[in-house]
C-alpha cells in the first residue's frame, strides 16, 4: 500500500506518533514480542507487512480486558465476531485476549476482506467499520479505480478513514525512522515468544517464577486467562520468550502436575526453613524451592511473601472493593499492581491511571483507587 504520500492526513499522524522520540520508543519496546510474533504470522500469509501495525492502531498492542459487552483484546474483537469465529468469551478465558487466536482470527478476517473489495485498503476500512457498511458505501463502484481522495470522501466515520490513515502512517515511520528522528526497540532471544504446549494448566504465578519472568509480562503474552489460572476448558499452553523455555521446562518437571493450577501468595508469618512449610503443605521441598526461587535448605524470614499451593483465598467485598455513594474504590493489598488491579476490574490501565492521577509511583498498602469517574 502507499505509506507516507497517500494522503495528507498520513503526514498529520506521522508527526502526532513521532512528537515525543522517547514515548515512541517506549510504546513499542513494549509491544516488541507481540509486534514479533504478528508479524511473523502475517509474513507467513504472505499479507502486507502495513498490518502489523493494526494492533497498535486498535490498542497500542494491549491485550485490553472489555468493557461490558465491548470489543477486547489487542485487536479489538467484538463479540459477535468472536462468536462468528468460534472464540470463547467468559469470566475465567476470553479467547479475544489470546494472542494467537485474535491474531488468526483477525487476520482470516483481513484475507476474507481484500478477497471481497480486491483492495487492502478496503480491508483495513472494512475492519474497522464492518464488511456491510462498506459494501453499503460503495455501492456499484470499484474501490480498486478510486483515488485516496476519493476514498476518503466515502460517507464513512471519521474514526475509520483515521484507522487507515494511522495505519499508514505508522508504516511510513517504521520503514525509515531515522527519517523521523526515532529510535526502533532490537530484537533478542528475549522479546521472540514461542508456544509451550502444557500436560496441565498452570498458574500464571507459578509460571512466573519457574520462567524466572516478572508476572505482569507473563500476564500481557498470556492475557487469555483472566483469574491466573487455566480453566479445564480452556488451552493449556504459555507465550514464553525462547531464551527462558528449556529453564522453564526443567523448574516444571520438578513439581508434580497436581499442583501446577493453583497457588497463592501470603506472607510466611514465621521464621524457619523452607521444609517445613513443605511438609505442613505435603509437597515435594524441590517443588516448592523451585515455585519460590529458592534453594531447598533456604531460610524463611516472617516478613518474606511465598508462593503456595492452594486456592487463592477470596476476598469479601469491603476488603477489595467499597462504595462510597457512586464512585466505587479499591482498597491496595500487598502484591497489587495497576495492572493487575485494571484487569480484576475491567479497565484499561489507561483508565485506571486518568482516575487516578496520584498513582505514579509504589502503591501503598491500605490506600484507595477511583474505579469510577465523577458523573457529569
Amino acid at each position: 500500500m502507499q505509506g507516507c504520500d497517500y494522503r495528507p492526513q498520513v503526514q498529520h499522524w506521522v508527526r502526532a506518533y513521532t512528537r515525543s522520540p522517547r514515548h515512541f520508543l517506549a510504546k513499542w519496546t513494549a509491544a516488541l514480542p507481540l509486534l514479533e510474533w504478528v508479524t511473523d504470522e502475517i509474513e507467513r500469509r504472505g499479507l502486507p507487512a502495513e498490518f502489523a501495525m493494526l494492533p497498535f492502531v486498535e490498542s497500542d498492542y494491549r491485550p485490553l480486558p472489555a468493557r461490558g459487552k465491548g470489543s477486547a483484546g489487542m485487536w479489538q474483537i467484538v463479540p459477535a465476531t468472536a462468536s462468528a469465529n468460534g472464540l470463547r468469551i467468559g469470566s475465567d478465558y476470553d479467547a479475544r485476549l489470546d494472542l494467537i487466536d485474535s491474531t488468526r482470527v483477525s487476520l482470516d478476517l483481513i484475507t476474507d476482506y481484500y478477497k471481497e473489495f480486491a483492495d487492502w485498503r478496503l480491508a483495513d476500512l472494512a475492519f474497522n467499520a464492518g464488511e456491510f457498511r462498506i459494501k453499503k458505501v460503495l455501492g456499484e463502484r470499484d474501490a480498486r479505480m478510486l483515488s485516496a481522495a476519493e476514498l476518503g470522501k466515502l460517507p464513512l466515520r471519521k474514526v475509520s478513514h483515521d484507522h487507515l490513515d494511522r495505519l499508514l502512517a505508522l508504516s511510513c515511520i517504521l520503514a525509515d525512522p531515522t527519517r523521523f528522528g526515532v529510535q526502533l526497540p532490537e530484537a533478542t532471544a528475549d522479546t521472540r515468544l514461542a508456544v509451550v504446549d502444557l500436560e496441565a494448566g498452570m498458574d500464571l504465578r507459578l509460571a512466573a517464577r519457574l520462567a524466572n519472568l516478572p508476572l505482569d509480562d507473563l500476564r500481557l503474552w498470556n492475557a487469555a486467562y483472566r483469574r491466573d489460572r487455566m480453566p479445564e476448558s480452556a488451552p493449556h499452553r504459555l507465550m514464553l520468550p525462547v531464551s527462558r523455555i528449556e529453564a522453564f521446562r526443567l523448574a516444571a518437571s520438578s513439581i508434580p502436575l497436581a499442583f501446577w493450577n493453583d497457588w497463592h501468595e501470603e506472607p510466611a508469618g514465621r521464621s524457619g526453613h523452607l521444609d517445613s512449610w513443605a511438609a505442613q503443605i505435603g509437597i515435594p521441598l524441590d517443588a516448592l524451592a523451585a515455585a519460590n526461587a529458592m534453594a531447598v535448605d533456604a531460610r524463611v524470614t516472617h516478613t518474606m511473601r511465598l508462593l503456595l499451593p492452594g486456592a487463592e483465598p477470596k476476598r469479601s467485598r469491603t476488603a477489595d472493593t467499597q462504595q462510597f455513594g457512586h464512585t466505587a474504590e479499591h482498597v491496595i493489598a500487598a502484591g497489587d499492581t495497576l495492572w493487575t488491579i485494571a484487569r480484576r476490574h475491567g479497565l484499561t490501565l489507561r483508565a485506571l491511571r486518568a482516575m487516578n492521577p496520584q498513582a505514579t509511583g509504589k502503591l501503598r498498602i491500605g490506600g484507595r483507587l477511583r474505579l469510577q469517574a465523577d458523573e457529569g
